[in-house]
C-alpha cells in the first residue's frame, strides 16, 4: 500500500482511497480516518438541563438504560444524545463494544475478568466503576485490545 499526498494550493481537501476491493483492513483505515475527520477532542453531554463538553479521554463507557445512553466518566454520569452504534462509528477506534448494551474506552480499562459462563467484568483505570462485558464479545474485545496496544 501506498500513501501520497500532494499540495495542490486553493484546492479542497480531498482524501482518496483506490483499491481493488473493500477488504476489511481497508474499511478499518476508512473508519479511523472518518473518525477522526469527524470529531473534535469534546463530547457534547447533558447532565440535567446542562450541556457539558466532555473530553472522550475522559469517559469510561457508555451504557443504555431506560432507552437512554448514559456516559460514564470516573466522577459523573452524563446522557449522551447519540445511540451506542452511532457512539461507537464516531469515537472508534478508542470505544469498542463489549456487550448488547455497552461500549467501553479501550485506553481506559485496567481489567477484565472471565466468569466460568464466559461472560465477565471490566475495570477502569482511575475509577472504581466497573462494567460487564458478553461473552460473545470477549473475543473480538480482547483482540482490539492487543490491537491498540500495538499501535500505541
Amino acid at each position: 500500500m501506498k500513501i501520497k499526498v500532494e499540495l495542490i494550493e486553493g484546492a479542497e481537501e480531498e482524501i482518496v482511497i483506490r483499491c481493488h476491493s473493500l477488504s476489511e483492513r481497508i474499511q478499518r483505515i476508512t473508519m479511523r480516518i472518518e473518525a477522526e475527520l469527524s470529531t473534535g477532542k469534546e463530547l457534547k453531554l447533558l447532565q440535567g438541563s446542562a450541556e457539558c463538553y466532555v473530553d472522550r479521554d475522559e469517559i469510561l463507557f457508555f451504557e443504555t438504560d431506560d432507552n437512554r445512553v448514559l456516559a460514564h466518566t470516573a466522577n459523573e454520569i452524563y446522557i449522551a444524545p447519540y445511540k451506542l452504534f452511532e457512539l461507537e462509528a464516531l469515537l472508534y477506534p478508542a470505544f469498542t463494544r463489549i456487550s448488547k448494551s455497552a461500549i467501553a474506552n479501550i485506553y481506559r480499562i485496567r481489567t477484565l475478568r472471565r466468569e466460568l459462563s464466559g461472560s465477565g467484568e471490566i475495570s477502569f483505570r482511575n475509577s472504581d466503576k466497573k462494567t460487564y462485558f458478553s461473552r460473545g464479545y470477549y473475543k473480538p474485545l480482547h483482540e482490539r485490545i492487543e490491537e491498540m496496544r500495538l499501535l500505541r
